[in-house]
């Protein structure tokens, strides 16, 4: 619970910051399998979700969220043949387009299955090549809250406060370790959002950089 009190109290204090749903996962936005090579590529929306209270919690930090509309994760389904050579990625269908200013957080929720493998995102941004950002592994078991500070680099920052241009969650990477059995490969994610900030002269976690989770 406390690293979702400490959101609700950066968003309360600190006007400045944008709380951004990316997506809740209920099945609105279409999300589709690519560079996955397996007779087993699936995508689903399910009422698997996780049964904490920090989730419950965090579902205030969404003024669009509510029981009705939030009550369901996307699955995502594949089969390693080779998991030494074989990589998944999920686009939404199309990309999902931030407010304007600099991305510093992303917060989501992750069910897997002691996994090795690890999640990334991509973003898109234009005149620019992709930026990739590691997100989290699976290597533990059920739902588990992922927190992670996004290392956005300069050149993109510059690009987005003086010539307007938005950043894009254009994909999401699944790439499997060394370790991974061949075999169905199943995992859930849920509610996910990006924390904005929206100040002209914004630098990536430059307020949050030195209180985030020790100064509350």
């Amino acid at each position: 619970m406390s690293r979702v009190s400490i959101l609700e109290r950066i968003l309360r204090e600190w006007k400045q910051y944008n709380l951004f749903l990316v997506d809740s996962f209920e099945g609105d936005r279409p999300w589709e399998i690519y560079r996955g090579v397996s007779f087993l590529n699936e995508i689903r929306f399910n009422s698997q979700i996780p049964e904490s209270q920090a989730f419950l919690k965090e579902r205030e930090s969404y003024p669009s969220l509510n029981v009705s509309n939030d009550y369901r994760s996307m699955m995502i389904q594949t089969f390693f043949e080779d998991p030494k050579h074989s990589q998944l990625e999920f686009r939404p269908k199309e990309r999902i387009r931030l407010p304007i200013g600099i991305p510093t957080r992303i917060f989501f929720w992750l069910n897997a299955s002691s996994q090795n493998a690890k999640l990334q995102l991509v973003l898109r941004q234009h005149k620019s090549k992709e930026i990739v950002i590691e997100l989290s592994d699976l290597n533990f078991d059920g739902w588990k809250r992922i927190e992670k500070k996004l290392e956005i680099p300069p050149r993109n920052i510059r690009l987005n406060q003086s010539l307007q241009y938005p950043f894009e969650v254009a994909a999401f990477r699944l790439i499997p370790g060394p370790f991974q059995k061949k075999g169905e490969f199943i995992f859930y994610l849920d509610r996910m959002g990006i924390l904005v900030d929206t100040r002209e002269d914004a630098y990536p976690g430059a307020e949050i950089k030195d209180n985030w989770g020790t100064g509350f």
